[in-house]
């Protein structure tokens, strides 16, 4: 019996090739469909494990269909998530690193999203749009948390769950605000919350607590509901630059259309290969 033929054939059902992106510091690992292979919950963990495995917010599997991409995305903790703003921009750096393109079109569980970037010493700058999001009521009939002296929670879809607090400053535990808000949202598996500072009609600042990871240093999809909860509430102009611990991106809501355009940088951080225990 050949056992080194039988060692290898096991030893490459373990392997994944995958390449980590980062987008305004929030990080994912990209892979690409494995034959046979699928992303349990704790395959997806033990991945994005900051200790045992390569360390990521989330992961993001990217599926070629003739000519543009399936885009499956789970946060950190195993969890499906619909889309991510910073997720297809770390995506888009993926394009266009390994295959050299301008653009990309990724087919998301909130509908497609067609990007164009543009190469730089410092990464790939992404450009893409998306619909205003719609502010609703809150849903939820259990207790909603609160931040003293601020307005919120304001209800956002944006192709994926938000709440938004409007506050004077962060000089409160907003981490446990964060917290609270994924109980009080159980029928969609908790919810991301964006708790927004406003320093002019042009510029605002956030804080972010996403559902299925935690404190993330940066969303696109969360400076989106941001600025649909700002621009609801008359707050801020049609073009912002929003800030996070992350970085700034920029925000430009076109009336005429309903569309917003996003701007931010990503970059490929480095690619490897992935023993799975």
């Amino acid at each position: 019996m050949d056992f080194g033929n039988r060692k290898d054939a096991t030893l490459a059902k373990t392997e994944i090739t995958f390449t980590k992106c980062e987008a305004l510091r929030n990080d994912f690992c990209v892979v690409e469909p494995k034959r046979g292979f699928s992303w349990t919950p704790s395959r997806v963990q033990g991945i994005c494990d900051r200790r045992s495995g390569i360390g990521a917010d989330g992961l993001i599997v990217l599926n070629r269909r003739q000519g543009a991409f399936g885009f499956s995305l789970f946060n950190s903790d195993g969890t499906r998530a619909e889309w991510s703003g910073n997720g297809i921009r770390c995506a888009a750096a993926y394009v266009a690193r390994k295959m050299r393109r301008k653009t990309a079109v990724f087919h998301t569980a909130a509908g497609a999203i067609e990007t164009s970037m543009s190469a730089s010493n410092r990464g790939v700058s992404v450009a893409f749009q998306r619909p205003l999001p719609l502010v609703e009521p809150v849903r939820t009939t259990d207790r909603l948390p609160s931040t003293t002296g601020g307005r919120g929670p304001i209800a956002v879809d944006a192709g994926n769950p938000h709440w938004v607090f409007i506050v004077k400053n962060f000089d409160f535990d907003w981490e446990q605000v964060g917290r609270d808000s994924q109980s009080a949202m159980r029928r969609t598996h908790g919810v991301n919350v964006e708790f927004v500072r406003i320093h002019t009609r042009k510029r605002i600042e956030l804080r972010l607590y996403e559902r299925g990871v935690g404190p993330t240093p940066s969303s696109g999809s969360g400076a989106l509901a941001a600025l649909a909860a700002c621009l609801d509430e008359g707050l801020i102009a049609d073009a912002v630059q929003i800030g996070s611990p992350g970085g700034a991106q920029s925000l430009t809501y076109h009336p005429r259309d309903g569309d917003v355009r996003l701007i931010a940088r990503a970059r490929v951080v480095h690619s490897g290969t992935w023993y799975i225990r």
